[in-house]
Formats: structure tokens, sequence, C-alpha cells
């Protein structure tokens, strides 16, 4: 079944269903659930995660230790979802990035700082067996903190 021929009623389940799925990643990636995080994708789904790409479950799950000692919180906004058919569905979302590195969660809060980032994600959804997952998630840095961020947009080498 085309997009032209998803009834208005399964359109809107299904942007319900892909909105669900996006608040769900940021969730669980703020709060550090990365075998919750990890089960959103599809087991060849791809994470274009700065500037590597992480494929699959196991692949995610691995690169999540290196930010166990941040505090992050994603502000999510401008969620745009495209049902392209019954199965596939396209999203972009923007998102205002706060982090904190080195955090000790025993000192109590960290103070509030500027966003590190904002962010443009796109994302690529296919339903398997009744379930939405993430077939390819990407960011692309739209303005950073130049203070504090370095990896976004570098020029490539010639």
């Amino acid at each position: 079944m085309s997009a032209s021929t998803v009834t208005p009623t399964v359109r809107r389940e299904i942007e319900w269903d892909c909105q669900k799925l996006l608040l769900q990643f940021y969730g669980y990636l703020d709060e550090k659930r990365y075998d919750d995080l990890a089960d959103l994708f599809a087991e060849d789904g791809a994470w274009v995660r700065l500037g590597k790409e992480l494929v699959g479950p196991v692949g995610i799950k691995k690169a999540m230790t290196e930010r166990e000692s941040w505090l992050t919180m994603h502000l999510v906004t401008n969620v745009r979802i495209n049902v392209i058919d019954e199965d596939h569905a396209e999203t972009i979302q923007y998102i205002t990035l706060y982090r904190q590195e080195g955090v000790d969660p025993e000192a109590g809060p960290p103070p509030v700082v500027m966003p590190l980032g904002l962010l443009r994600h796109t994302d690529k959804l296919v339903r398997i067996n009744g379930v939405w997952k993430f077939k390819r998630k990407a960011s692309r840095a739209v303005m950073v903190n130049r203070d504090r961020v370095t990896h976004y947009d570098k020029p490539v080498a010639s």
C-alpha cells in the first residue's frame, strides 16, 4: 500500500506510533537506558552518531559506554513525519542538546549550561512484525557552541 492509499485514520495511527518511537529514543538516551534504546533499532539498523555509523543493537550498546559520565537533555521540537506506506516512514526533528561531561551523580545537579548545539535529525523507520523500529538515524549540526564542540562540520581533508 502506497502513501496515497493509506487512509487518514491509518496515517494518524502511524504518525502517533512514530512520534512515540522518537520520544522513547530520546528519553531512553537521557535516562541511560541503553538496552531499551538499542531495542528500538532493527537488527540491521544504523545510527550515524558523532560521525560514526553504529550498526545494529549490539554496535549501539557498545558505543554508549563512552557517555556514562555524561548528563544529557535532548529537547525535541518541530517533529515532522512523512508516511511512505503502512510499513515505512521518514521523520525530521530538531534537537536542542544540553550536555555536561564528567558528572558525579553524588554531587547533586550540575549547573545549567548553554546548549551544546541545535541539531537536525532525520530517520528512516520501518514496521517489523507490527512494531516500529529505526532503520537509519542520522543527525546534522545546524548550530553549535564552538567553545565546546569540535567534531561537527569539519571540512573534509582533500
